[in-house]
């Protein structure tokens, strides 16, 4: 029984109330009445096509491909019934498929219903992108593709409004755009959503190297380089802000972890000691030096080679001092598995690791005792 005797809306929406007995009662059906309304009559009959009739055909289809149902996320209103679950899983595995292969299936009825359901302009303009089944562009895809990687709630129910307009868009999700409502607009592209196109986020935006190089240091580096072309030949660019791109790209494809080498030596004892720096990854995934001595030479190999066993912690090989990681976890942000040791913080790049899982007992009652 609901609260007071009346039945809560789930539309956002009071539910009706009735008037007293021969009074005339009004139900206004506005904007956001009507397309949530539509919303839910689209949906109750397109649950019945996809229970029945779109399911079978998908199934025929994906036999005729052998093609198993994808492990896909079941959205919208696909966890309703195992049927639905099975739909939107099958239609998930097609619409992976290359369309190289269409030419398996294309006499197949079920198939050509399949491919005029995904293509029909209910879902906006079809896209194949190489795939054996289209989605749907509609006018919130295009506005997603438009405004990348800036998304946001009013900037998107901005860029769709336009576009809804400026295209014409009649699909479900284009005519709600047009109502600049993002509560309304949620709601029916959840409804589209196994049908609609979802972009990729990408960064659109044209890059902007800016030099900020001091001009000593910039001077400097100039004569270095103007001395290795004139034995070599102009291979290294000019310091300026005209090759700002260049370097940060060499910065960048530059792999510095782990490098180490040998600084001096001490031959006053017996056997001689090695001085060494090594570039390690410090705490927040900072990179760090670590100064060492030892009786062999250290090169970038054999220090990389320990870091990996020591799960990128430095080393001390010289004075015997052990460091055993108790646990370790995943960065969010660049999939690099940080090691951790006692009092370690379980963080990298600035943000907490994920994945987190502590060492293997036995293993670490071993590393303890050597």
């Amino acid at each position: 029984m609901w609260p007071f005797g009346r039945k809560r809306s789930t539309s956002g929406l009071p539910s009706p109330r009735h008037g007293i007995s021969g009074a005339v009662v009004s139900y206004v059906v506005d904007n956001r009445v009507f397309l949530l309304g539509l919303d839910k009559l689209y949906r109750d009959a397109m649950k019945e096509h996809e229970r029945a009739e779109l399911l079978f055909a998908a199934r025929r289809v994906a036999a005729a491909l052998q093609i198993a149902p994808a492990n896909a996320p079941v959205e919208g209103y696909y966890s309703e019934t195992p049927e639905l679950t099975e739909y939107l899983r099958l239609i998930r595995a097609l619409q992976a498929v290359d369309e190289t292969r269409t030419t398996e299936v294309a006499t197949l009825p079920e198939f050509q219903r399949l491919q005029k359901v995904t293509s029909a302009p209910l879902y906006g303009q079809p896209q194949r992108s190489g795939k054996l089944l289209a989605v749907g562009r509609d006018a919130f895809s295009k506005a997603l593709l438009d405004t990348s990687p800036e998304w946001t709630v009013d900037g998107l129910t901005a860029a769709a409004y336009a576009l809804a307009r400026e295209t014409d868009d009649f699909s479900l999700v284009g005519v709600a755009a047009r109502l600049r409502d993002p509560v309304v607009l949620t709601a029916v592209r959840e409804s589209a959503v196994l049908y609609a196109e979802a972009p990729t986020c990408v960064d659109a935006r044209r890059p902007q190297y800016v030099w900020q190089v001091d001009a000593e240091l910039a001077e400097q580096a100039r004569r270095f380089i103007f001395a290795f072309n004139a034995l070599f030949g102009a291979e290294l660019p000019p310091p300026g802000p005209n090759e700002a791109e260049r370097y940060w790209h060499a910065y960048n494809d530059n792999h510095i972890l782990g490098r180490c080498v040998r600084l001096g030596c001490d031959d006053t004892v017996s056997p001689i000691r090695h001085y060494h720096w090594g570039i390690f990854g410090g705490a927040a995934g900072a990179l760090a030096v670590q100064e060492f001595w030892h009786s062999e030479v250290w090169t970038t190999e054999r220090y990389r080679s320990a870091l990996c066993r020591g799960g990128g912690r430095p080393i001390s090989p010289d004075t015997g001092d052990r460091n055993v990681w108790i646990r370790r976890g995943m960065c969010p942000r660049c999939e690099f598995w940080q090691y951790l040791f006692a009092g370690d913080v379980a963080d990298h790049c600035g943000v907490p690791l994920v994945r987190l899982e502590d060492r293997d007992p036995l293993e670490l009652q071993k590393a303890l005792i050597g």
